[in-house]
């Protein structure tokens, strides 16, 4: 261990702002600070104390509401950032989340990819989208579906639906959807009907079993 102290420049102890002019100690608790590009255990700080590095931050972003605007949308637009603001839904959701960051929610969206391509694995007319910046719902965006809505957001437990296809499966149970299920195939009128319906879902036309 050295005896030696470290030399302190007396005349750096404190640090001047130039846009208030007050002088303040020379720390961290009054300058931004980073480490030092070439001395070791150093610190460089930046030029304006921290309480006038936001009012400029502040002013700037007030000035720069449109430039901001565009550059945010044009961000959340592309792919990662469409992305990015699903997983941080995912993150908030009181449902929970077992993925440890957004690489491994990413890594699912590209094995669904190989899979899928961008169809909706749903309903595979749909193209999937990620456009933001809308005032309503986009129904061909992609979102993410809990297979089981009982279980957290999981690589095991989710796959990327556009959002009619979420929105229409709302909370029904793979349980519930068995029953229901069990119940129309036993009504001949009914499993008609449901063919039907899914013709005009999936965008294919329903042919009556006489012209089949």
């Amino acid at each position: 261990m050295s005896l030696r102290k470290k030399f302190v420049n007396s005349t750096l102890t404190n640090k001047t702002c130039p846009d208030c002019k007050e002088s303040y100690p020379r720390t961290k608790e009054y300058f931004y600070a980073k480490e030092h590009r070439t001395m070791k255990g150093s610190f460089s700080y930046a030029t304006y104390c921290i309480t006038c590095q936001l009012k400029r931050k502040a002013k700037w972003k007030k000035n720069n509401k449109v430039r901001n605007a565009k550059s945010d949308l044009k961000y959340i637009q592309s792919e990662r950032g469409f992305f990015k603001s699903l997983y941080l839904s995912v993150t908030k959701s009181k449902k929970g989340n077992l993925f440890g960051n957004f690489d491994e929610f990413m890594k699912c969206w590209r094995d669904q990819q190989m899979l899928y391509g961008e169809r909706c694995p749903y309903y595979s007319h749909i193209q999937m989208t990620k456009i933001r910046g809308q005032k309503k719902k986009t129904a061909t965006n992609i979102s993410v579906d809990r297979l089981v809505n009982t279980l957290p957001y999981d690589k095991n437990n989710i796959m990327f639906v556009s959002w009619k296809a979420n929105n229409e499966k709302g909370n029904v149970s793979p349980y519930l959807a068995k029953k229901m299920l069990e119940f129309i195939d036993k009504k001949k009128i009914l499993k008609i009907f449901v063919e039907i319906d899914t013709g005009n879902r999936t965008n294919k036309p329903f042919i009556p079993p006489y012209k089949q």
